[in-house]
Formats: structure tokens, sequence, C-alpha cells
């Protein structure tokens, strides 16, 4: 009995409720903006708005917590493929820049080819270098099969870079002009005096002029003079960097910058013919 009277008064205040809001409803929508409800509205909302906005700043970051911790593992998949981006661009474009390098350096070997008509050459790239300080050697990747034979010289687009010394079916040994125990006829463009260029083991070389008074300056090129027969004349060696003095009885000391960059070479030119003709190195036979 208690039961259904109670069910009863839930009933009337149901419809009571409906009632109501449909007439709030309804006089809400009938009454200007500055009736007493929209009045009570903007009331509350004054009351509202600041405490739903203090709520929001405290809880904001709680939440933004919650969903960082929910994307970390997406977001580290997403960071780790960047990752992999990156290296790979990272990778292209040093891979551009070699190349680019490379195409400058072939290009400088075919205008020297170009500029030297009278001389058929092949060119190669290089395997290895010797990296001690009492032999300058390195290994081209050109030998007997591509008609290279013994003395012949190796140029680059900067000028002399050494003579063959060594040959194989498909390789070469080339003893660079620092070589200590290297030695080619060389001439000043300038004064047309002749001399010995000798290798140092270093990055400077000596020149040994045949007249003790002979007219050289500091700047002047040096160039290979043809004598001995190995290495064709005119090619360019480098300049004069240092003339010093020796006491009586000593030649002077004519120190030559070369203008190869040895460290920095990649391709290189045999020159197959004219062939050489005689032998001048110093102890290498």
């Amino acid at each position: 009995m208690s039961t259904n009277r109670s069910s009863r008064r839930n009933r009337i205040i149901l419809i009571v409720i409906i009632v109501l809001c449909v007439t709030m409803i309804t006089m809400y929508a009938r009454e200007s903006d500055s009736g007493p409800i929209h009045k009570v509205q903007d009331v509350f909302m004054d009351v509202i708005s600041p405490i739903s906005s203090g709520f929001s700043k405290v809880f904001k970051p709680i939440k933004d917590g919650f969903v960082n911790v929910f994307r970390l593992p997406t977001l580290a998949r997403d960071n780790a493929e960047l990752e992999k981006k990156v290296d790979q661009l990272r990778r292209e474009n040093i891979e551009a820049v070699e190349l680019e390098k490379e195409l400058e350096e072939l290009k400088k070997l075919l205008n020297w080819g170009e500029e030297h008509p009278e001389m058929e050459t092949v060119g190669t790239d290089i395997i290895a270098q010797s990296p001690d300080n009492w032999q300058r050697l390195m290994v081209i990747k050109k030998g007997s099969s591509s008609n290279v034979q013994k003395y012949m010289a190796v140029v680059s687009a900067s000028g002399m870079v050494g003579r063959i010394i060594s040959v194989g079916t498909f390789s070469s040994v080339v003893q660079l002009i620092t070589d200590s125990r290297s030695g080619v006829g060389a001439r000043v463009q300038r004064s047309r005096e002749t001399g010995i260029i000798e290798g140092m083991n270093s990055d400077v070389l000596r020149l040994v002029p045949m007249n003790e008074e002979a007219d050289l300056k500091v700047g002047d090129i040096i160039e290979t003079s043809g004598l001995g027969g190995t290495v064709p004349a005119g090619i360019a060696i480098g300049k004069i960097s240092k003339i010093k003095k020796r006491t009586e009885g000593l030649s002077e000391l004519v120190e030559v910058e070369p203008f190869v960059e040895f460290s920095k070479l990649s391709d290189v030119l045999v020159i197959i013919t004219p062939e050489p003709e005689s032998v001048i190195l110093k102890g290498t036979q």
C-alpha cells in the first residue's frame, strides 16, 4: 500500500517538473532579452563562469598528463620514424655533395685532356695511398690490360702527380713526386732554367738547379722539362715558395710548393703516349 502511494507521488512530481520545464522554456522563448528569466540566466552564468574557468585551469595539466601518457607509444614511434627520415636525408645530402665534387674533378680531368691533345691518357680511380712518412706511393685501378707501362707519368687536373713504378694486370703502383726517391726533370717557366725536382717525404718539393747561378725567384712556376724521357714537357709541378742561401760550397735550397693536393686526390690520368724513353728514378731499380 505504501509502495503504491510512493510510486503515485513520484509520478506526480515528475509531471510537475515536466510542466514547469515546458512552461519555463515557453516563457524563455517568448520574452525579450531583458526579461526576468534571461536576467536569472545571466546572473547564473556570471557566477558559474569563474568557477568553471578555475576548475579548467586546475585540471588541465592533469588532463594533458593523461593524454600524453596514452599517446607516448605513438609519439615514440613517430619520433623514431622522423629520426630515420632525417638520417636518410642527411646521407643523401652527403652523397649528393660527394657526387658533385667527383663530377667536378672529372670535368677538370676532361678539360686537361682536351688542353693536351698531343697526349693520349687513360683515367683511373685511386685505390689506396701509402699512410707512412717513409714512402709516398698510391695504387691506381689500371694496369697492363689498359696499356699502362712502368715509368709512365701520372697527372691530375692540377699538375704532375708521379710515375708508375710497378704494373699489374688490373692495377699499378704510383711513386708520388713527394717521395724522397723521386726525381723529375724540371724547368722554370719564366727563365727556362733547368734542374731536378726531388721529393722530401713531405708536402714540399726541392728544386736542384743545374746552374748554381740560376735565375730563380719566389713565385716562379715550375714545370716538367721533358729531359730524361719519362715525363712529357710542360706539365705543371708547383711554384717556388722559398729560396735559402747555403754556406760556401753548398748549393742553395729551393723549396717548391706542389700544385697538387695529394691528400684530396680521387681520380688521375695516366699518360699513355708519348711512351717513356728512359729511366731517371733514384734507387727504385
